[in-house]
């Protein structure tokens, strides 16, 4: 009950209201922080530890996906480059993706994955931070087509993120 009334509260009151370069700063310094939390219950999972989602490691996750949403119609707005607000889009997508399978699975095995997934994005997240900040194109993507769309190749997506 409490993750839907912090949800609600969440939606009323943006928490970027004004996404800018401190803010993805601060993005990746929270991406950094999550990812290690995310790393820690990892390897409680491998040790044959119970591992229960809190409310407040939902939240974090949650307010990631938002703040990344965020910070896509940033660089939207202010001309940036296009695949970074796809980049953002889809760390947006795959934050909540996650975060509703650790919500609702049952078994150990997809908890895991997710979480594997997680640190993914937050490890990518750390290094995106930083290009944001710059507003500068990451390196090797070729857009085809405008900020409302993101129909960049995404193997060159792929590689750029590992």
């Amino acid at each position: 009950m409490k993750r839907v009334i912090t949800s609600f509260i969440l939606l009323l009151f943006p928490l970027s209201a004004g996404a800018s370069i401190d803010l993805a700063q601060q993005w990746g310094q929270e991406a950094g922080r999550l990812s290690g939390e995310t790393a820690n219950m990892m390897l409680a999972i491998d040790l044959g530890e119970d591992v229960t989602l809190t409310d407040a490691f939902a939240l974090d996750v949650y307010r990631f996906g938002r703040t990344s949403a965020d910070l896509a119609i940033w660089i939207d707005d202010t001309k940036g480059p296009n695949d970074l607000g796809c980049i953002f889009r889809g760390m947006a997508a795959e934050s909540e993706t996650q975060l509703e399978t650790l919500e609702t699975s049952t078994d150990i095995q997809p908890k895991r994955e997710s979480l594997r997934r997680l640190a993914s994005v937050f490890a990518d997240a750390e290094m995106i931070a930083i290009a944001a900040q710059h507003r500068a194109p990451t390196p090797s993507l070729i857009s085809k087509s405008s900020h409302a769309t993101c129909s960049v190749d995404t193997k060159a997506v792929l590689d750029v993120l590992r």
